[in-house]
C-alpha cells in the first residue's frame, strides 16, 4: 500500500489551520496537550487522528466501523460474519490495553476463526500474553520516562538480521518495550526498537493472525508529522492482508473509563486505575515512588523507635531450697517419717518426669537402664537408690537413718544431673 503524499500534504495544512485557528482563540501561549489518547478525533500531538485518515485512505476509503464495546460484545455480534471464511480486521492502538479474561477468549476465538487482530499498546495486559505465551519488557522505557530523559528516538524496520534498515524517529522518550519469550516457530519480527530489540511482530494461529505492537506512540500525530515518518506507518500497515472482508477500528479500549464500564471486571478496573493512570503522567509516577519510598522509610524508622521493651527475666527461684524447709517444718512438726519419705519421692518422682520425660508408673529394669543412660547416674547407684524406694513404700513405717539414706540418696541423684 502507498500513502497518497497530496493526502498528506492535505492532512498537514489542516491540522495547521486548526492549530492556529485554535491559538487565535486561547489567550496566551497555552501548550497543547500531551496525553496518548489515540483517538480518532484528536488532534493533540498524541491523538490519532491522522493515523486514522493514513488508515483509511490505504484502506481505499472503504467503510470501517468504529468499535465502542467491549470485544466480548463485539464478538457475539459479528461472529455469524465469519462464516463465509472470509477474514476481517480488528485494529485496535491505545496507551493501555487492559482486558477481561472475557474478552481474552473473545480475542483468541476471532483469531481462531481466521481473522487478524491488530494491537499497539505500551501496555498490554498480562491475561492476553499469557494467552499467546509472550512476554513485554517496559522496564527501560519507564526508567527513562521517570527519569526525564528525553532524546532523538527510532524505530526500524526489520529486514531478516539487517539492522542497517532505514529508521525513523522523532524527539522525545525513548522507544525501548520490546517483546519477548514468544515461539518463534510461530512468530515473524517485522520491526525493532533503537536498541534493535523486537517491538513489532505477527504471530500465526491457524488461518489468523496476531500483530503485536509495543511503540503506540508512532500512531500520533506528531510522530506522523515529523520529517517523513508516515513511511514507517506505511510499513507497518503494508504487513497487513489485503482487501479484509470488514475492518474494525477500536476506541473501546484508548478509554480509561473502558475498564469500569466493562462487564464482570472489577478485578480490571482494579488493576487500571492504579499504576496504569498513574503511569500516563510522568509526573504522577515520579510522585508515586517518591511516595512510596517515603513511607517505606517512615515505617522503618517508626519500627525502629518504638520497639517494644524487652523485659527483664526474673531467674528461676531455687524451689528445692522451700521444698526442703516444708519437709523440714514437718519433720519438726510431727515427726511423721513415712509421709515425708513419701512426699520425698513424689517430689523426686516428679523431677524424672520433668527433666527426662520418662514415665515413673513402672519401675524396671528398663526403666532404670534408660534413667541411668539419661541422667549420667551409674547403673548401680540408679537402681540402689529405686531398692531402696521400693522398699519403703512397702513398709508401714520408716525409721530416721533410712529416711536419711533416701534423702541423701535423691540429692546426690539431681546434684548428678547435668546442667542446661
Amino acid at each position: 500500500m502507498i500513502l497518497n503524499s497530496s493526502f498528506l500534504y492535505r492532512c498537514i495544512l489542516l491540522l495547521a489551520i486548526l492549530g492556529n485557528t485554535g491559538c487565535r482563540k486561547e489567550a496566551g501561549n497555552k501548550l497543547p496537550s500531551l496525553r496518548e489518547t489515540y483517538r480518532n478525533t484528536d488532534k493533540q500531538p498524541f491523538g490519532g487522528f491522522l493515523a486514522f485518515n493514513q488508515f483509511s485512505r490505504l484502506f481505499g476509503d472503504r467503510y470501517i466501523e468504529q468499535i465502542d464495546d467491549p470485544f466480548d460484545d463485539t464478538w457475539t455480534r459479528i461472529k455469524s460474519y465469519t462464516a463465509d471464511k472470509k477474514y476481517s480486521l480488528y485494529f485496535l492502538v491505545a496507551r493501555n490495553f487492559v482486558v477481561s479474561y472475557s474478552d481474552v477468549n473473545a480475542f483468541m476465538d476471532y483469531v481462531k476463526a481466521g481473522n487478524d487482530l491488530f494491537i499497539s499498546a505500551d501496555y498490554i495486559d498480562n491475561r492476553f500474553l499469557e494467552s499467546i505465551n509472550c512476554s513485554a519488557d517496559r522496564i527501560k522505557e519507564i526508567s527513562a520516562e521517570m527519569k526525564g530523559d528525553m532524546h532523538q528516538t527510532n524505530v526500524k524496520m526489520y529486514l531478516g538480521k539487517n539492522f542497517s534498515a532505514p529508521s525513523f524517529g522523532y524527539y522525545y522518550y525513548p522507544f525501548l518495550n520490546s517483546l519477548a519469550d514468544y515461539d518463534s516457530a510461530f512468530t515473524t519480527v517485522l520491526g525493532v526498537n533503537e536498541m534493535n530489540q523486537p517491538n513489532f511482530v505477527v504471530m500465526f494461529s491457524g488461518r489468523g493472525r496476531i500483530y503485536l505492537h509495543v511503540a503506540p506512540r508512532i500512531f500520533g500525530n506528531y510522530f506522523l508529522l515529523t520529517n517523513d515518518n508516515y513511511k514507517y506507518f506505511e510499513h507497518v500497515i503494508s504487513w497487513l492482508r489485503p482487501d479484509p472482508k470488514d475492518i474494525y477500528w477500536d476506541e473501546y479500549y484508548k478509554s480509561s473509563g473502558s475498564a469500569g464500564r466493562r462487564k464482570n471486571s472489577s478485578q480490571n478496573n482494579d488493576n487500571f486505575s492504579t499504576l496504569s493512570v498513574i503511569r500516563q503522567h510522568i509526573q504522577l509516577l515520579w510522585a508515586f515512588w517518591i511516595a512510596a519510598a517515603g513511607m517505606m522509610l517512615f515505617i522503618f524508622f517508626n519500627v525502629k523507635r518504638k520497639q517494644r521493651v524487652i523485659p527483664v527475666m526474673s531467674p528461676n527461684l531455687n524451689t528445692t531450697v522451700a521444698f526442703t524447709e516444708t519437709i523440714g517444718r514437718l519433720y519438726l512438726q510431727k515427726k511423721d517419717n513415712r509421709h515425708i519419705a513419701e512426699k520425698m519421692i513424689t517430689y523426686f518422682y516428679e523431677h524424672l518426669r520433668n527433666h527426662y520425660f520418662i514415665g515413673t508408673v513402672n519401675v524396671s529394669e528398663e526403666f532404670i537402664k534408660s534413667l541411668s543412660g539419661k541422667s549420667g547416674v551409674p547403673k548401680e547407684t540408679t537402681k540402689e537408690l529405686f531398692s531402696l524406694i521400693t522398699q519403703i513404700l512397702t513398709q508401714e513405717k520408716v525409721d530416721d537413718p533410712v529416711l536419711l539414706r533416701l534423702n541423701t540418696g535423691i540429692e546426690n541423684f539431681i546434684k548428678h544431673r547435668p546442667h542446661g
